[in-house]
Formats: structure tokens, C-alpha cells, sequence
């Protein structure tokens, strides 16, 4: 019995340090979130009056006549960036990111590994991958952004993809997210604008060349920071989570602990007593 006893102290001692460990992992996910978030939310305003203009010039343009809005029809692969986590603790994160990747990745498509999870579960995919980018951690290494989408730009106008898509998860709430694939080129025109067009200076073609790489920068950004976000909720709610498992075993540790304290005490109380009578 007093061997009993031992054996659930030392559990409860190591469940005592996974729960402080969790707890502190909970706070500092919740804060990062909390900052991320803020810059999300601030950034969107931003982003949506971009795409307010971007689709006002799109919708006076030809499609036709610009690179950026036509599918290339005689390339034979699609490019996929793919975007996960450099660290672990988030839950599912990044196998729901895996389960859609490996659903819409074809043998002869090419991909953009980010983050060390993708790079580490790809490290034997069966379709090519371009390690231009691999050192990429987070939204905060905004060259490497801007690298990837000038780099995408140029072969896309090349004629080498047929599409560029990016996976991504998406932001509803710091409880719902989900994994999606957003398709990052051709670019799709708005319907025209009713009444008078609006008037470009210098050129409509001068105007266009120089917005579309602006608008592609910021929409990839925008996709990397709402992904930065849903990593950060996914920490926050793993770590919750396993606190929360924590606490509910310690309470249940404690009550066997107690039952199995109180069978050694009455064991001892009766071997006294048996052998004060022999």
C-alpha cells in the first residue's frame, strides 16, 4: 500500500510540472495572438480598400491583354505554396494544411515549401519542390514574402505554371479556421462599372502594370498575416486544452492519492492493534 501511495505522488509531482508548463505556453500563446490579431484587423482595413480600387481599374481593362488575367492553358503544372507552422503545440493545424495539400497537389505540380513542419513532412514528396524560399519562419520575414511573389509574377508571365495557388488557413474566429486553397493567379476581372469609367493618369496600362505587383504583394501578405493568426488560436486553444486535461487529472490523482493515504493509515492502525493482541 505505502508503495501505492509513492508511485501516485510521483505522478502527480510530473502531471503538476506538464500543467505549469502548459500554463505558461497558454498565456504566452494568448498574448502573441492578441498582438497578432490586432495587426490582422488593422491590416484589413487597409487590404480592403486596396482590392476596392484594384477592382475598379480591373473592371475597365481587357483580360485578354494583360498576362496576369489569362490561364495558361499550355503549361502542364500548377505551383502551390504551401504555408504551415515553423513550430509544433498547435493541434491539428498543420495536418489539416497536409490533408488539403496532399488532396489538390498533382505528381507534376511544383510547390513552395514554408515553414519547418512542411518542409520536414514533404522531405520525400512526390512532386518537385523550390527551396529558394525554405528559410521563411513567420509573416515577419517580409522580404521573403515580397521575394515569392515577385518570383511568381515572373514565371506566371512566362508561361511556366498554369496557375499559382497558395494553402493557407483561413480566419473565422480565434475558435473556427480552416484550411484553403486560394487561387493567387490568373486574376480574376470585376464586372464593369456602371455610369462613367474612371479616369487613369498617366495610362490604363501604365496604371495596371503598376498596381497589379502592388496588389499582389499586399494580398499574399494579407493571406500570410490571417494564417500568422490562426496559428497563434490554434496554440492558444491546444493549450488550453491540455491545461485544462491537466487540472482534471491532478483532480483525479489527488482523489485516489487520498483513498490509497487512508488504506495504508487503516492498515498500519490494524497491524498495531493485531500485534498489541497477540
Amino acid at each position: 500500500m505505502a508503495q501505492e501511495v509513492t508511485r501516485i505522488k510521483k505522478r502527480i509531482k510530473s502531471v503538476t510540472g506538464s500543467y505549469k508548463i502548459t500554463s505558461a505556453m497558454k498565456l504566452v500563446s494568448t498574448v502573441k495572438l492578441k498582438k497578432w490579431k490586432n495587426k490582422m484587423l488593422a491590416t484589413k482595413e487597409y487590404s480592403k480598400r486596396i482590392d476596392e480600387i484594384a477592382k475598379m481599374v480591373f473592371s475597365s481593362i481587357e483580360e485578354s491583354n494583360n498576362p496576369f488575367f489569362i490561364t495558361n492553358d499550355k503549361a502542364d503544372k500548377n505551383l502551390y505554396i504551401i504555408l504551415s507552422s515553423s513550430l509544433g503545440l498547435c493541434g491539428a493545424y498543420n495536418n489539416n494544411i497536409f490533408r488539403l495539400a496532399d488532396a489538390e497537389i498533382k505528381e507534376n505540380d511544383e510547390a513552395i515549401i514554408l515553414g519547418n513542419k512542411a518542409i520536414s513532412h514533404y522531405k520525400n514528396g512526390a512532386f518537385k519542390q523550390i527551396e529558394d524560399f525554405k528559410e521563411y519562419s513567420s509573416v515577419r520575414d517580409e522580404a521573403i514574402i515580397k521575394s515569392i511573389v515577385n518570383f511568381i509574377s515572373k514565371e506566371y508571365t512566362k508561361g511556366t505554371y498554369k496557375e499559382v495557388h497558395l494553402i493557407y488557413t483561413a480566419y473565422k474566429n480565434s475558435l473556427v479556421f480552416h484550411p484553403c486553397d486560394y487561387v493567387i493567379l490568373p486574376l480574376k476581372g470585376s464586372e464593369p462599372i456602371k455610369g462613367y469609367p474612371p479616369l487613369m493618369e498617366p495610362s490604363k496600362e501604365a496604371l495596371i502594370n503598376s498596381l497589379v505587383p502592388f496588389y499582389l504583394k499586399n494580398s499574399v501578405y494579407a493571406k500570410f498575416l490571417e494564417s500568422e493568426v490562426c496559428e497563434q488560436a490554434a496554440r492558444s486553444n491546444a493549450m488550453e486544452n491540455a491545461t485544462k486535461n491537466a487540472e482534471e487529472l491532478l483532480e483525479s490523482l489527488q482523489i485516489e492519492f487520498n483513498k490509497a493515504r487512508q488504506g495504508a493509515i487503516t492498515q498500519e492502525i490494524t497491524e498495531i492493534v493485531g500485534g498489541s493482541n497477540m
